[in-house]
C-alpha cells in the first residue's frame, strides 16, 4: 500500500482506465482543479503511456494492472473509465466493499435488474453510485420531467464514419453520404455501440427506461464532430437539445464534454452549493 500521507477529509479517488479519458481525469486531479480531491491509484491491464507514469509517479499515485488491486488502498470513490465489462464487474465489486463508484461506461447498466440490485446494495453499504451526465445534456430535464410523466424519448447521434469504427454488419468504408446504421431501442443500442453511445444510457436511466428511450445512430463522412440530439415530450410539454461536441484528441469514439462532465461531477460531490436538478 501506498504509505504517503493521506488527507483524513479528502476524497480520496482511484481510477480505472487511463487511456483518453482517464488520463484527462487524472491530470485534472493532480493539477489541483478538483478540490479536495486526492488520486491515490489507477488501474490498468496496459501500463500507462511514459509521460503519464512519470507524472504520476511524481504524485506518488500508485499503479496496478488490476482494479481488484485498489481494494488495498483506502479509497472513498473509484472511477470507472474502461469499457462496459469491466464497469459491470467493478461496480459491483467495490460497493460491496462500501466504496462509491462513477461510472462513465454506462451501457453496463440497463440490462435486467442489474442497476437495480446496484442501487440496492449501495443503499445498504452506505455508498453511492454517480452517474456523470457525459456527452449529452437534457439529463436536468429529464429528471425533472419524468415526475409528472415522459411519454417518448428520442436521441439520434451523428458521427463520423471513423469515430464510430467498426460495425458488424456494415461497411462503411468509402461512404460519401449520411446512413443510417441503426434504430431501435437503447438497451440494444449499447449492445451494438458499447463504446459510442453510453448516453443512450444515461438518458434512458434519467426518463423512461432503456427499452422505451429510442435511439437512431447515423454515420456521416460530412462531420467532423460526436453529434447528439433529444427529443423528449410529456406532460411537461416537450423539448429538443442539440450537442455538437468536439472529439477527445486522442480517441475519436470520445468526446471532450464527457471527460470534462466527470471533472465537473468530482468537483459537485465536494461542493456546499448545488446548482441544477
Amino acid at each position: 500500500m501506498d504509505q504517503r500521507k493521506i488527507e483524513e477529509k479528502s476524497l480520496t479517488v482511484g481510477i480505472i482506465g487511463v487511456g483518453s479519458m482517464g488520463s484527462y481525469v487524472a491530470r485534472s486531479i493532480l493539477k489541483g482543479e478538483v478540490e479536495g480531491a486526492q488520486l491515490v491509484a489507477v488501474a490498468d491491464s496496459v501500463p500507462p503511456p511514459k509521460d503519464l507514469l512519470e507524472e504520476l509517479q511524481s504524485h506518488s499515485v500508485a499503479v496496478v494492472s488490476s482494479f481488484s488491486a485498489l481494494l488495498d488502498y483506502p479509497l472513498r470513490l473509484v472511477v470507472e473509465c474502461a469499457n462496459q465489462d469491466v464497469a459491470r464487474k467493478c461496480s459491483d465489486l467495490f460497493v460491496s466493499n462500501g466504496i462509491s463508484v462513477l461510472i462513465m461506461s454506462v451501457g453496463a447498466l440497463v440490462h435486467g435488474s442489474f442497476f437495480a440490485e446496484l442501487v440496492s446494495k449501495a443503499k445498504r453499504k452506505g455508498c453511492q453510485i454517480y452517474i456523470p451526465s457525459g456527452a449529452i445534456g437534457a439529463i436536468d430535464a429529464l429528471k425533472a420531467a419524468k415526475l409528472q410523466g415522459l411519454e417518448e424519448v428520442i436521441l439520434t447521434t451523428r458521427k463520423h464514419p471513423r469515430s464510430l469504427g467498426k460495425i458488424e454488419g456494415v461497411n462503411l468504408e468509402n461512404l460519401s453520404e449520411p446512413r443510417v446504421v441503426f434504430e431501435g431501442k437503447a438497451v440494444e443500442a449499447v449492445v451494438k455501440f458499447p463504446k459510442n453511445v453510453n448516453v443512450a444510457a444515461t438518458i434512458s436511466l434519467a426518463g423512461v427506461g432503456p427499452e422505451r428511450t429510442m435511439v437512431r445512430v447515423i454515420a456521416d463522412p460530412g462531420v467532423e464532430q460526436n453529434i447528439h440530439e433529444v427529443y423528449a415530450r410529456g406532460a411537461f410539454g416537450s423539448f429538443e437539445i442539440r450537442l455538437t461536441n468536439t472529439i477527445s484528441s486522442r480517441n475519436p469514439k470520445t468526446s471532450l464534454l464527457a471527460c470534462l462532465s466527470v471533472v465537473s461531477l468530482l468537483k459537485r460531490i465536494q461542493e456546499t452549493a448545488q446548482i441544477g436538478t
